[in-house]
């Protein structure tokens, strides 16, 4: 037995006049052509079957006893619930400023008694639609939102792969160094105990040659540890900066010198090589863990684009002060350049050259937002083809409150 697919809701439209007339004639007119029709004989009757019918559109009266339709309509836009519901008013008035009060009470338009029913269909049908259309390009834009909130939290989940990558990698060194000086030393450590344990004689020159080693052990024990000691001191931070958009007071060099070295295992995967060249003292009250974002990225960036067919390449940070309480922040490349037609559409969401190799093209895009909406400065990029490419950000040393 087959199954009958549900109908879509007829639109409803909700008529407010004080013309019994009127009511029934529309009521007439608009059911014959598919509408669902809601009446109210003044505004009061109308607003509180606005508010339980949830119409699609409201036809309103201007001259009605009682609450007029100016009034009636300003109250119903200041309620969340009907404040999206566009309303045609009725008059039997032509007068130009009766016209331009509805409009600036909230109407979107107006019909003129005696009507012609053809007229009044048009109006509906154009405005239902308007406001259909409206509907869907807010679901699609909040569906945009959310991929790109999506999108972010899959850089942010990215950024500590890299994190933890970095930090295997960079702790292998100290970590490294100190297990072979341990080792060697608990060997020369046996030696000197085996000694004592037969009774046997140990010159004193043996024994001075065994404490020297001991405090060199030590100083190099201390100076490996130490520097794990601080990278994990510097991850821990990056990492906290990473997944949230808390605000604090910083050094430049440190945040940059620390989301390089999240990048450095990828990096060096490639034959090409990141400077940095940031004033040591330069201080900045921002969001760290956005701008490390940034910097990824445009790192990132430079990269995956700018170095096609090369061998060789260097990527460059530098950072200086721009006008009093501004920093720029320049990344830029000795790359292959971007052309003039890329470079104006270079921010626009879902660009990308790389479309199908895992460039989504909301990379720059998301650059662009967190740039001027969280960290309250702009970005600028310079390129010439052949001659590389400089992404400048001109930073506020301390950024709005959010």
């Amino acid at each position: 037995m087959q199954t009958e697919q549900a109908r879509p809701r007829p639109p409803t439209v909700l008529v407010v006049d004080d013309s019994p007339t009127l009511l029934l004639a529309l009521l007439d007119h608009l059911s014959h052509h598919g509408f669902l029709v809601v009446l109210a004989h003044d505004a009061r009757e109308g607003m509180m079957r606005a508010a339980l019918a949830e119409p699609d559109l409201i036809l309103l009266d201007i001259v009605m006893p009682g609450l007029d339709g100016f009034e009636a309509c300003r109250r119903l836009k200041a309620d969340a619930q009907t404040r999206d519901v566009p309303v045609i008013f009725m008059t039997g008035l032509s007068d130009a400023k009766q016209i331009v009060s509805g409009f600036a009470v909230g109407g979107v338009d107006y019909i003129t008694k005696p009507f012609q029913v053809e007229e009044v269909l048009a109006r509906i049908n154009t405005h239902i639609a308007l406001r259909r259309a409206n509907s869907e390009l807010k679901q699609a834009y909040q569906s945009l939102a959310r991929a790109q909130e999506d999108l972010v939290h899959q850089e942010k989940l990215a950024a500590l792969g890299s994190l933890v990558a970095g930090i295997a990698h960079e702790l292998n060194t100290p970590i490294g160094n100190s297990l072979m000086v341990a080792s060697t030393f608990e060997a020369q450590t046996g030696d000197i105990r085996e000694h004592f344990s037969k009774g046997e004689n140990m010159r004193r020159s043996e024994l001075v040659g065994y404490l020297d080693n001991a405090c060199t052990t030590t100083e190099i024990l201390m100076r490996n540890l130490q520097r794990a000691a601080d990278l994990v001191t510097n991850f821990k931070q990056v990492a906290v900066d990473q997944t949230s958009t808390q605000r604090r007071t910083f050094l430049l060099a440190e945040v940059v010198a620390g989301n390089v070295l999240t990048l450095l295992p990828s990096i060096r995967r490639t034959p090409f090589e990141v400077v940095q060249k940031v004033p040591d003292e330069l201080m900045m009250d921002s969001y760290p863990g956005p701008l490390g974002q940034v910097i990824a990225n445009l790192v990132n960036n430079a990269i995956m684009h700018a170095f096609d067919g090369r061998s060789e390449g260097e990527v460059e940070l530098v950072a200086e002060y721009e006008k009093p309480d501004w920093v720029a922040l320049h990344v830029r490349d000795n790359g292959n350049g971007i052309s003039h037609a890329n470079q104006e559409r270079i921010f626009d969401p879902f660009f990308t050259t790389k479309m199908g190799v895992g460039g989504s093209g909301l990379g720059l895009h998301i650059v662009h937002s967190i740039v001027s909406e969280i960290l309250g400065g702009r970005i600028t990029v310079r390129s010439e083809e052949g001659h590389g490419t400089c992404f400048t950000l001109s930073l506020p040393l301390e950024a709005p409150r959010r």
